[in-house]
């Protein structure tokens, strides 16, 4: 009983501050915006600011957590990225120290290719910028320096990644990493990582053809990088491994076979070939290297083989797509087929291709997705059984043509569309099209581009569509949702 009378008095006691601090004002209620409010304020008068991205998060009321990440020129001088840096330091520790009620989780500024995460210590990030200083002499690139409060037995737990250099691959770049991280104290726990976007270091790397390009399915550390080894654990982001046996399936595999992306890591690889057709002999040559601790995946060209690896049934389809101009990536299991495009002139030219093949039959359900016109940000997915998909695309089409829609995701249940009306005829267009195509009681939305409303209903000859419970609608909102339902009733 005592625990409960405990729990009572403690609510009651923070119902009663919360009375007063609300009654004196609401300035500090939403702590995490008015701290990345505050930040920027600091950093208002900065001229070698290029940008400032950050984010404030009101957990609870005068509570919350704050980001940012800074972007500076990149001809500021050494000194003033040191007085920068020390304004940043000092800001986080004067903010820890008062209480404000926002918890900042990061400050990062990125110059010249280098992020660098800020501490509240000014001798922990004159570390780091003398480590970004000494990387630059040695002609690195780029990287992220991050490094971690030290707790109260010395250990830190931070990063350090580095881009290698010109004529060097990801694995040097991450040999540098490890002779920094024995050469200074500070990342001598730190989580290594060495990358490279286009992995050909040297001019004894093969070529690699433009289609050959890793698939969207492929997945590669960190932006743009399509070769990464790091010492880090998946499951652990703090602890750290030897990927010096999965570095080895991979040497093995690239001394034979044309690489165009790995992923290496202390119990898995992740390797690409640049033709899919080498991907069994690959994975012959992975086998055959004593690495028992290492999972190894290998992939070949635009595909993307699922659980149970290449699929006899399926292959002579993944062929027969995977020369279909605009086709840039295919994922595949022995049933299914995922097509990305270039937009839905390449999505209509890979349906009449799989339509032509005989071994088309195994392919049950299907995905295309990409963008509906070339370089636009208007963009498509279908998916569902092969049929069913076919279907939704040929909606895609119709709406495309008319120019009539900027987002489309269907589903064998599901469609959703965001439709491009600026008046009353393009709307009914719109709307005439999507209740022709999709089939009766599919969960379906209709939204307008530019306007905030929106609302699910099942398709059928007459629906109605009520308001939404979540918020108040705005009368433009009203509008418009008893304008989309008269004109889906008549249609």
């Amino acid at each position: 009983m005592r625990q409960h009378r405990t729990i009572r008095t403690a609510a009651a006691l923070l119902l009663a501050a919360a009375t007063v601090i609300g009654l004196a004002g609401c300035d500090g209620v939403n702590a995490g915006s008015a701290a990345t409010e505050e930040f920027e304020e600091l950093m208002a008068d900065v001229p070698e600011v290029v940008d400032i991205a950050s984010s404030g998060s009101n957990t609870l009321p005068w509570s919350g957590t704050a980001t940012a990440a800074v972007l500076l020129d990149d001809a500021v001088t050494d000194a003033r990225l040191t007085e920068i840096v020390d304004r940043i330091g000092a800001f986080l520790g004067e903010s820890a120290q008062r209480g404000s009620g926002a918890s900042w989780e990061g400050v990062e500024v990125t110059v010249r290719g280098f992020s660098v995460s800020v501490l509240d210590r000014r001798a922990d990030n004159r570390e780091q910028l003398a480590l970004l200083a000494s990387l630059e002499d040695l002609g690195v690139p780029g990287g992220v320096l991050r490094l971690g409060t030290a707790s109260r037995d010395g250990a830190r737990q931070g990063s350090l990644t580095l881009v290698a250099r010109e004529g060097e691959d990801f694995l040097d770049a991450y040999d540098l990493a490890v002779g920094v991280s024995e050469q200074r104290p500070a990342y001598a726990d730190a989580v290594l990582t060495g990358r490279s976007a286009d992995g050909a270091g040297s001019s004894a790397e093969p070529d690699v053809e433009a289609s050959a390009e890793p698939s969207a399915g492929f997945a590669a550390s960190g932006t743009g990088a399509r070769f990464s080894i790091t010492s880090g654990l998946a499951d652990d982001e703090t602890a750290t491994g030897d990927p010096s046996d999965a570095r080895a399936v991979y040497t093995a595999v690239a001394a034979q076979f044309a690489v165009v992306g790995a992923t290496v890591s202390p119990t898995a690889l992740d390797v690409r070939v640049a033709n899919a057709d080498d991907v069994e002999a690959a994975t012959a040559v992975a086998d055959g290297v004593d690495a028992s601790g290492v999972t190894v995946s290998v992939q070949g060209g635009i595909v993307t083989w699922g659980e149970g690896g290449p699929s006899s049934a399926m292959r002579p389809v993944v062929a027969g797509l995977g020369s279909v101009p605009g086709v840039s990536a295919i994922d595949a299991t022995s049933t299914h087929l995922g097509l990305v495009v270039a937009d839905r002139t390449a999505a209509r030219a890979a349906l009449d291709a799989l339509g032509a093949l005989p071994e088309a039959s195994v392919v049950e359900t299907l995905r295309i997705s990409g963008p509906i016109d070339a370089g636009s940000p208007d963009t498509f997915s279908v998916a569902g059984a092969r049929e069913s998909a076919t279907t939704l695309f040929v909606l895609v089409e119709q709406l495309a043509d008319a120019g009539l829609v900027t987002s489309f995701d269907g589903a064998t249940d599901r469609v959703l569309v965001e439709v491009r009306a600026d008046d009353e005829p393009a709307l009914a267009a719109a709307v005439a099209l999507v209740k022709a195509a999709v089939a009766p009681g599919t969960s379906t939305q209709l939204r307008v581009d530019g306007t905030t409303g929106y609302w699910w209903f099942d398709a059928a000859e007459t629906i109605t569509l009520p308001a939404s419970p979540r918020d108040a609608e705005s009368a433009e909102e009203t509008e418009l949702r008893e304008r989309i339902q008269r004109l889906w009733n008549a249609a």
